[in-house]
This record gives C-alpha cells, sequence and structure tokens, in this order.
C-alpha cells in the first residue's frame, strides 16, 4: 500500500516569514513594536494594543510543557499513531504547539523542560520537542 504524502502548512502574506525562517531551522514570531507582547497564532493587528506595526523575534526553543495529549486516532494516512502533541510554554515567547518525540524512553510530563529540534521535510523543515535538561 503506498503511503500518502504528508500535508504541509500553505503560507499565506502574513505567515510566508514564519514558515521561510522554519527551513532555516529558527523558530520566529511576531512581537508588537508598540506594546511588546507576542502574536501568535500570526495576525496583521496586535491583539493586546491593536497596533500593526511588529517585527520578528528569534526563540531559543527552550520551555516547558504546559499540556500534552497523546493522538490515537489516525487522521490522515501520513501521520502514523499513536504520536504525542505538546503546548510548550517557551522561555521567550508564546505558547506554540508541535510533536514531542520521546528520548530513552522518557514519557510526556506536565512542566518538563524541552528543547526544539528540527524535522527534515522536502522543502519545509517542522519543529518537534524532545526532552530537555
Amino acid at each position: 500500500m503506498e503511503r500518502l504524502a504528508r500535508p504541509y502548512p500553505r503560507p499565506d502574506r502574513d505567515s510566508a516569514p514564519f514558515w521561510e525562517a522554519q527551513r532555516g531551522h529558527v523558530l520566529k514570531f511576531q512581537r508588537c513594536s508598540d506594546c511588546g507582547e507576542f502574536r501568535f497564532p500570526i495576525t496583521p493587528i496586535c491583539p493586546a494594543c491593536r497596533s500593526f506595526a511588529f517585527h520578528w523575534t528569534a526563540s531559543s526553543g527552550r520551555g516547558t510543557v504546559y499540556s500534552y495529549s497523546v493522538v490515537h486516532h489516525q487522521t490522515h494516512p501520513a501521520f502514523s499513531v499513536p504520536y504525542t502533541i505538546v503546548l510548550v510554554e517557551l522561555e521567550d515567547g508564546p505558547r506554540f504547539i508541535a510533536q514531542f518525540r520521546a528520548a530513552d524512553g522518557k514519557p510526556v510530563r506536565i512542566e518538563m523542560p524541552v528543547n526544539l529540534e528540527w524535522e527534515d521535510y522536502p522543502d519545509q523543515a517542522l519543529p518537534v520537542f524532545v526532552p530537555g535538561v
């Protein structure tokens, strides 16, 4: 049985810099130039102060697990189950959702330190979190 290709995000005008940075293994977020609030998900206007002014800020990718979910139901043939999705409170940014990849059989847990790594695919790199120190 032939496996279907993995679905990828479709960048638009606002999100293109976010996805382009990921190709270079850099996680960037919009940050309001007026009030300093992070904008994620990506938006053309700051939800805190309604400003249109922003700049892109790179994240270290270090953080702690705020929440997680283990997915057992296959939603697309390209995704093998089970897999774990984590909501990470980044040290230097907003909360961010990505897949979790266990190392040495360490199960995920709330408040677990994690670090960002990358999985490379044709024309795209996607973030994954691994246990940190």
